[in-house]
Formats: C-alpha cells, sequence, structure tokens
C-alpha cells in the first residue's frame, strides 16, 4: 500500500500570479512613489552635509582659538 502524497505541487498553484484576474494592477504605492517619499531622500541628504559643515566649521573654529 502506497501512501506518500506528490511532493511537487500542481502548476495552478506553484505560481501566486495565477490566482489573479486578468485585468489585475498592482497598488498605486508601486507604479507611482508618493511625492513625499521623493523631497524625504533630499532632506535626509540636506541634513547630513549641514552636520558635516557644522563639524568642518567648528574645527575650524576651535583651530583658530588654539593658535591665536
Amino acid at each position: 500500500m502506497n501512501t506518500k502524497r506528490p511532493t511537487s505541487m500542481p502548476p495552478e498553484q506553484a505560481s501566486p500570479e495565477a490566482d489573479k484576474p486578468d485585468d489585475y494592477l498592482p497598488p498605486r504605492r508601486t507604479v507611482h512613489q508618493p511625492e513625499k517619499e521623493k523631497w524625504l531622500k533630499y532632506f535626509y541628504r540636506t541634513l547630513l552635509w549641514l552636520f558635516i559643515f557644522l563639524v568642518v566649521g567648528l574645527l575650524v573654529w576651535g583651530w583658530k582659538l588654539l593658535r591665536g
């Protein structure tokens, strides 16, 4: 008596896209990135550069005070 089940899945269950209808559209968020997320990258990059300039400025200012 052979009671083993097949280990491979039928082709219709193997792909999750097979369950989607033909007129399926992906979520809008994946197609069109929100404007907020676009500006967030520039905001963080600007903050990083301002911090770098602040540290360099303070180091130069401190160096001038020590020498003078």
